[in-house]
């Protein structure tokens, strides 16, 4: 529950017989907080050796998805059902206003060319949520 993309997880292991809506509309950028980290330490040394750099950079993944796909994605990851995932393809009534597309434009950081590559959700994603699997705690458990 720590993130909007981690907190899916939960929704996609509730496969029960009610159905579970997600949004399909609003168009998202996952991003590995790895990535973030090791976009900020080569450009803490990149302005370290070059003073000019200054200012705000914008970094993010590349693959653009909306919670229902990450949620499918998730699934499919760990072999899950996602038949009970229903995708939302219109903003319900009352919820907070927010832009259909929010990807950040990172040119700036690209000129920079840091070389650092957004990793995929799909990996990403097994990464961060194995350790939260039944098998993983059972593994940690018996053998630590």
């Amino acid at each position: 529950m720590e993130s909007a993309v981690t907190s899916l997880w939960q929704k996609v292991q509730e496969a029960t017989e009610e159905s579970c809506p997600l949004d399909h509309c609003l168009q998202r950028f996952p991003t590995d907080t790895r990535d973030v980290a090791t976009v900020c330490r080569k450009l803490a040394e990149r302005a370290r050796q070059d003073p000019s750099i200054r200012g705000i950079f914008h970094f993010s993944g590349k693959e653009q998805m909306t919670k229902y796909e990450m949620a499918v994605a998730i699934a499919q990851a760990f072999n899950l059902p996602s038949n009970h995932l229903i995708p939302l393809t219109e903003q319900p009534a009352g919820s907070a206003p927010r832009p259909i597309n929010s990807q950040l434009n990172c040119s700036r950081l690209e000129l920079l060319n840091l070389s650092v590559d957004p990793r995929a959700f799909s990996t990403a994603i097994t990464e961060c949520l194995w350790p939260f699997t039944a098998d993983k705690r059972w593994r940690q458990t018996v053998f630590h």
